[in-house]
C-alpha cells in the first residue's frame, strides 16, 4: 500500500514592509556613520591645521624670546658734569672736551634699548601693540665671508607687528598671485658692516636718538616675517620685588612709563624720577613677552579686503597700563572679543631673563 505524503510546510520570507524598514533602519545608520565620520574629520583637519599655525608661531615665538635674551648696551660707568652731561669726544668738540669738569659718577651706555607703543616708536600707525629694539651680538653680517669668524659682531634688532599685503615678502615666481593682507611678526637686522651712519655710537648726549630704528633699521635693516598672523606683541619690562622697593617702586610692573622703556631717555638722563634713573643706561632684569597667533583658517574668513578686521584689532585703550590687575584685564577682554568672533588663538606669555641686564637698583647722585 502507497503511503501518503504529507504535505512541505509552507515556505516563510520577509514580506515588503520587513524589507523597507529593515533598508531604512540601514540607511539611518549608515548616514549616522557617515555623518559621525565626517565630523571626526573635519575636526581632525580643522585641528592639524590649527597645530601646524601654532607650531610655526612657537617656533617664532621661541626665536623671539632667545634673541632678546641676548641684548645688551653695554653698561659701564663714566663721569658727569653737574647737569649729567658727558664729556663730548675731541673729533666732536675739543674746546668743550678740554673744559669738561667732572661732578658725578654714573651710569653710561653707548647703545640703546626701547620698548613700547610701535607706532610711536616707527611713527606711522600700522604696528599695533608693541614693538622692541635693541643690540644683539649675532653675528649677522650679511653673508659677508670676511667677517665669517667673528661671530659675536653687534647687530641693531627690532621685532613688531605688521598689518599689510604679503607682497614684499614673497619671491619673484610668485608675484602673480592674489595679494594676501594679514598681521604678521616680522623681524628686522641691521648687518654689522651697515654701521656706518646709523646708530651714532659716538655721541653719548643723543638722548631719545632713535634714528638708528626709523633710519637706520628701516634703510639698511633686512626685515622678514617670521610668521603670519601674530595680531598682538606685548611687551612688559620688570624687576623683581625686592628691586622695585629698593628704586621706590609701587611693583615690579612699575619700572615703565606706560610700557614705555627708553634706555636713553632725556628723563632718564636727567634723573628726574625713580623710574627714569633706573631705566638709564641699563637694560631691565626680565620681560614679560606676550603674543597672541590666531589660525589662518580664521583670519581668512574675517579678511576679504585690504582693512584689518575689527574683531582681529586690539582696542586703543588695551596694554597702556603695566599694572598686573590692568595687564590681565586687557588680555582677558582681547580674549573674549576672539572667542566671540569663532577666532581659534593662542596667547604666548613667557617671562625671559635677559643675561647682559646686570641690573642695578642702586640708586645715582
Amino acid at each position: 500500500m502507497r503511503q501518503a505524503r504529507h504535505p512541505l510546510p509552507p515556505r516563510k520570507g520577509f514580506t515588503l514592509l520587513e524589507l523597507l524598514v529593515t533598508m531604512a533602519v540601514l540607511s539611518l545608520f549608515v548616514l549616522v556613520l557617515f555623518s559621525l565620520t565626517d565630523n571626526s574629520f573635519k575636526l581632525w583637519r580643522s585641528t592639524h591645521s590649527s597645530i601646524a599655525m601654532f607650531d610655526d608661531a612657537r617656533a617664532a615665538f621661541d626665536t623671539l624670546t632667545r634673541r632678546l635674551s641676548q641684548a645688551t648696551v653695554n653698561t659701564y660707568l663714566d663721569y658727569y658734569a653737574s647737569d649729567w652731561t658727558r664729556r663730548p669726544s675731541l673729533a666732536a668738540n675739543a674746546a668743550a672736551a678740554a673744559a669738561f669738569v667732572p661732578a658725578k659718577y654714573g651710569r653710561a651706555s653707548d647703545l640703546h634699548f626701547v620698548s613700547g607703543n610701535a607706532n610711536s616708536i616707527l611713527g606711522d600707525t600700522t604696528h599695533p601693540g608693541h614693538g622692541i629694539f635693541f643690540f644683539a651680538p649675532l653675528g649677522f653680517t650679511d653673508s659677508n665671508a670676511i667677517y665669517a669668524d667673528l661671530p659675536n659682531l653687534l647687530n641693531a634688532c627690532g621685532y613688531y607687528v605688521e598689518w599689510g599685503s604679503d607682497k614684499d615678502f614673497r619671491p619673484g615666481f610668485l608675484s602673480a598671485l592674489p595679494e594676501k593682507h594679514r598681521f604678521r611678526l616680522v623681524e628686522n637686522i641691521q648687518a654689522s658692516q651697515k654701521f656706518v651712519d646709523y646708530p651714532t655710537f659716538t655721541n653719548t648726549n643723543a638722548s631719545d636718538d632713535r634714528d638708528w630704528i626709523t633710519v637706520g633699521l628701516k634703510t639698511d635693516g633686512k626685515a622678514h616675517v617670521l610668521v603670519d598672523n601674530i595680531i598682538a606683541l606685548i611687551i612688559r619690562p620688570e624687576v623683581p620685588e625686592q628691586d622695585a622697593a629698593s628704586l621706590g617702586l609701587t611693583g615690579r610692573d612699575d619700572i615703565t612709563n606706560s610700557y614705555l622703556y627708553d634706555s636713553r631717555s632725556t628723563a632718564g638722563q636727567n634723573r628726574s624720577n625713580a623710574r627714569d634713573a633706573a631705566q638709564f643706561a641699563q637694560l631691565p632684569p626680565l620681560l614679560r613677552v606676550v603674543m597672541v597667533a590666531v589660525d589662518e583658517k580664521s583670519a581668512a574668513r574675517l579678511t576679504p579686503g585690504t582693512n584689518p578686521p575689527a574683531a582681529l584689532t586690539l582696542d586703543p585703550s588695551w596694554f597702556t597700563d603695566p599694572s598686573e590687575t590692568n595687564f590681565q584685564k586687557d588680555l582677558d577682554d582681547l580674549s573674549t572679543q576672539l572667542t566671540a568672533a569663532g577666532v581659534q588663538f593662542r596667547i604666548f606669555n613667557q617671562v625671559i631673563a635677559l643675561r647682559g641686564a646686570k641690573f642695578s637698583a642702586q640708586r645715582e647722585n
